[in-house]
């Protein structure tokens, strides 16, 4: 194991305070960059705030655990960390812009009960500028326990970055995809003829997406369901029998608020497996590194 105090590129950043449940999330980012035979850079920031509390030791011991457990788990990973006299939520947006992966863990009974407004975990949720993996804390119930495949939720064509990043998730894990597009009839669909029209044009859109998908990808093992529920039951019932959830978020021009749609929201509460989250720029996407610590919610995914 090497440590470096400079910064790599396209790497798996983790964020840490050296309690349980961040070194739970510390083991699967260092999964994540074993996967991706890329560095692991461990980042200790403070003030913490409400996700975390603080702790007694300084940041060099908890950034030397944190190391040495890596090392104990994995000796030729390749590890840097990083302790930085800054608002943690901020430092991981920061890092995550040319981060592979960033991950972040959460805490409560429960697990994503801990994730309550205002915490780190939260924030880096709907600031994140690239790829987030939410774990987490402990195990849930599943009820047929199957981690091999990757569920990823499309809503539309936009989404279809997230879809990408399910199947490259998929091969590094040697599983399959589950896609799952959900959706619901609008306040336009009155007549028996504009809810034919509409599942007609739903199914449609998602067999455009694995259409595209079994092209480029022909060799994975891809599995699709289009249904008329909400779309985040949907995904809460598909994460009971998958190893990880993925989803595009859509992040708005204006930085203010937590830019975080109900389904993902949802999602990050009641999910029983770790939640991947794919940010998804479009013209009105918010400029790289905007935090605000304000409330508020998308009405997008």
């Amino acid at each position: 194991m090497s440590r470096r105090n400079e910064t790599p590129h396209g790497h798996v950043v983790v964020g840490t305070d050296g309690s349980r449940a961040a070194t739970h999330a510390l083991d699967r980012a260092a999964g994540e960059a074993h996967r991706r035979q890329v560095p692991l850079e461990i980042v200790h920031a403070w003030p913490w705030g409400g996700a975390y509390e603080p702790l007694d030791d300084d940041a060099p011991d908890i950034l030397a655990r944190a190391a040495q457990y890596v090392a104990n788990q994995d000796p030729g990973l390749q590890v840097t960390t990083a302790a930085v006299a800054d608002d943690a939520a901020e430092v991981l947006v920061r890092r995550s812009r040319t981060a592979a992966l960033t991950v972040v863990g959460t805490r409560g009974n429960g697990g994503f009960k801990g994730l309550l407004l205002g915490s780190v975990s939260l924030r880096v949720a709907a600031h994140c500028r690239g790829p987030l993996l939410v774990v987490r804390d402990e195990p849930a119930a599943r009820t047929i326990p199957s981690p091999h495949t990757v569920v990823v939720g499309v809503r539309s064509e936009e989404d279809e970055p997230a879809a990408v990043f399910a199947v490259a998730e998929a091969v590094r894990r040697s599983a399959r995809v589950s896609v799952v597009h959900a959706w619901a009839y609008g306040q336009n669909d009155r007549t028996h003829h504009d809810r034919e029209a509409r599942a007609r044009q739903e199914d449609t859109t998602a067999e455009l997406v694995v259409a595209r998908l079994h092209e480029e990808h022909p060799f994975v093992r891809l599995e699709s369901r289009s249904m008329r529920v909400a779309p985040a039951r949907a995904l809460i019932d598909a994460g009971t029998t998958g190893a990880v959830v993925v989803i595009a978020v859509h992040r708005r021009k204006s930085g203010l608020g937590l830019q975080l749609g109900p389904v993902t929201h949802a999602l990050l509460h009641h999910a029983s497996c770790d939640v991947a989250l794919v940010p998804v720029s479009g013209p009105d996407a918010a400029p790289p590194g905007a935090l605000d610590r304000r409330g508020g919610r998308d009405r997008r995914p």
